[in-house]
């Protein structure tokens, strides 16, 4: 049976925009009487009452007090442009965290196993409720199968309440438990950090990376995330089937 299709809404993602301006310079205000220590108050202006002998060519004080038109030379007018800055402004937008994979189920391949009589190869995982959230392979068909996600940190997501799948740590096999994010964070718990590899779900948490399956193990067939494959358990692969 060919797995249901699901049609959701992706949240907003996070955007950071670097923009760069450039924009006129505008000096600091400062008050008309506040100089700097650095300057000190210029001296005042004193007219002049003789012409000395270098300044011949000035008929008078009025033309020495201007005495470069003694000489011929007109004032010139210079327009400087006006200095400019360059600002770099960075806007962080929040709308919410976006997955970088599409909703997919897990289906179990190449693995040779069978549970209560059923071949579990070509059989999906579901939600098993057991020692708190797990995924479980009984032998269910897509039409029961859980749905799941990689969110931006690359954890697996469990779409039905958001859990995401983590260890304890210091464990080199355990079931791949689910718990709220939150408590993940606070109980100092695992995440495990996922991704899809040539259509196979690849996860990871302090040195576990084997997916294996141990039927008999439990009342349901759940998946542990090892280090090493221990007797009665087999390695298996999982491939993520995507959801249009």
């Amino acid at each position: 049976m060919a797995p249901p299709t699901v049609h959701r809404s992706s949240p907003r993602p996070t955007t950071t925009t670097t923009t760069t301006a450039t924009v006129p310079a505008i000096a600091a205000a400062r008050k008309r009487d506040a100089l700097p220590a650095a300057i000190e108050v210029r001296q005042a202006t004193v007219a002049p009452t003789s012409v000395p002998p270098y300044a011949s060519a000035c008929s008078g004080t009025v033309r020495y007090s201007s005495a470069c038109s003694c000489i011929g030379v007109t004032p010139k007018t210079t327009t400087v442009a006006a200095p400019t800055k360059t600002v770099t402004s960075t806007v962080t937008v929040t709308g919410g965290s976006p997955s970088p994979a599409p909703t997919f189920l897990l289906r179990l391949v190449d693995s040779g196993l069978v549970y209560n009589g059923v071949p579990l190869d070509g059989t999906f995982g579901t939600t098993d409720d057991g020692d708190g959230e797990l995924v479980g392979f009984n032998g269910d068909a897509g039409a029961n199968a859980a749905y799941f996600t990689l969110n931006v940190a690359g954890n697996l997501v469990m779409l039905v309440n958001g859990y995401i799948g983590y260890q304890d740590p210091g464990q080199t096999e355990e079931l791949l438990h689910f718990n709220p994010p939150a408590t993940v964070v606070t109980s100092a718990e695992v995440p495990a950090v996922c991704s899809i590899v040539g259509g196979a779900l690849k996860c990871a948490t302090d040195g576990n990376s084997i997916f294996v399956l141990c039927p008999g193990f439990a009342v349901t067939d759940d998946l542990f995330l090892v280090s090493v494959v221990q007797a009665g358990c087999t390695a298996v692969t999982i491939d993520a089937i995507m959801v249009p």
